[in-house]
């Protein structure tokens, strides 16, 4: 038979060999058909080579009640999920990836501290904690639409695990003149506005020019969703006018030497480069220009509520908790220095200075030491300060 005189509705799997006998073939199985289709014995042998060769799909099973795949499933469906920034929900349904892989069938009325404690183990130390907010979350969710009984969260009772990373210190007056001393380019422009507007990272990274209007600036935070209006710092305004003096601008204000924006964690390379090319400069992040903001609007007299009107309630604790920190340790060592408890050790030993050989010297010349000309690799404190202080008075 030829091709063009094969049935319209061929059975899926068949062909005919030598124009009149059907065979079924499917990935290497290959077996003969008798008679034609629609014929009993056709049929049948053609769902007994289908049994064989094809397996049905399973079918996925409902989440029973009370699961976690059930209240998972329920809170990605939720407003209170959708009203989340793009980040954290991406954040979260990965999350739920691990937690469904672990307790998904677990019903979260009857799941203990050890099996969440077993979840949060497999994870890195970096994802501990977060792992463990996110599992507290989802029994705040169940508790509030009955899936659970109303307070039972076990996450809230496990200890919280500390991460190990360096932190984010604020910036000190000598740390940004040495930034603005070094910075060039890009970098220098996303630490301006960090330092003028205390915003994240993330919200100075995708900074536009639409969101410049004249006198303010207009953020709408990413993770909050908060729209704040911020008056522009007369810094930020001779650097955003320097920009508009290169050429037109428009779409985000910071750009790649290629011409697109930075994208995330733009901000965070910049800065790591720049902090190692600086010579015994400490462990930065870009974050501690949040903190580094409240430090400079807690000396010009700000009081919390106009420190919190630019940078947020909880940046303002944290920030607060390390200048204490640091305010605390140099009365510490005022008052070790003026209680002279540390003996002064005595002057080093002098070494001898070693013989050079002779040299020859001919008629006429003086025998003379080598100059050497001494290099200070380090900045003078004074000259930081007045750099730091220029800054800070605008």
């Amino acid at each position: 038979m030829d091709k063009k005189e094969r049935p319209a509705g061929r059975p899926a799997y068949t062909y005919i060999a030598k124009g009149k006998y059907w065979r079924f073939r499917y990935r290497g199985f290959d077996a003969p058909l008798p008679g034609q289709p629609g014929a009993p014995d056709f049929e049948a042998k053609y769902v007994e080579c289908l049994a064989l060769t094809i397996k049905p799909a399973p079918i996925a099973a409902k989440p029973m009640k009370g699961t976690f795949d059930f209240v998972m499933g329920k809170f990605y469906e939720d407003v209170e999920f959708r009203a989340l920034s793009t980040r954290t929900q991406a954040n979260y349904l990965q999350f739920g990836k691990s937690v469904s892989k672990y307790l998904g069938d677990c019903m979260m009325q009857l799941t203990t501290m050890e099996m969440l404690a077993g979840v949060r183990n497999t994870m890195k130390i970096g994802y501990a904690e977060v792992i463990r907010l996110f599992i507290s979350r989802l029994y705040v969710f169940a508790g509030d639409r009955g899936y659970v009984l109303q307070g039972l969260n076990p996450a809230l009772r496990m200890r919280r695990i500390k991460s190990r990373g360096p932190g984010h210190e604020p910036w000190s007056h000598e740390e940004i003149a040495l930034l603005f001393q070094h910075a060039t380019g890009g970098i220098r422009t996303l630490i301006i506005i960090a330092l003028c507007t205390g915003q994240r990272p993330g919200d100075v990274e995708r900074m536009t020019w639409s969101q410049v209007l004249g006198d303010v600036v207009r953020v709408r935070q990413r993770k909050t969703n908060e729209l704040l209006t911020i008056p522009m710092h007369p810094v930020l305004r001779a650097e955003l006018d320097r920009l508009r003096a290169q050429g037109p601008v428009s779409g985000v204000i910071v750009r790649k030497r290629s011409g697109g924006p930075v994208g995330v964690n733009g901000f965070g390379y910049r800065m790591k480069t720049l902090v190692r090319n600086i010579p015994h400069m400490p462990w930065r992040t870009p974050h501690g220009s949040r903190y580094a903001t409240a430090a400079i609007l807690r000396d010009a007299g700000c009081d919390v509520d106009q420190i919190c009107s630019i940078i947020g309630h909880r940046t303002y604790e944290m920030a607060m908790k390390y200048l204490k920190r640091r305010k605390l340790a140099i009365e510490a060592m005022a008052m070790m220095v003026r209680h002279s408890a540390l003996p002064a050790p005595p002057p080093p030993l002098a070494l001898a200075a070693p013989v050079s050989p002779a040299r020859p010297v001919t008629a006429g010349t003086t025998c003379k030491a080598d100059a050497a000309e001494v290099i200070c690799r380090f900045q003078p404190a004074a000259f930081a300060e007045e750099r730091s202080l220029a800054f800070i008075a605008g």
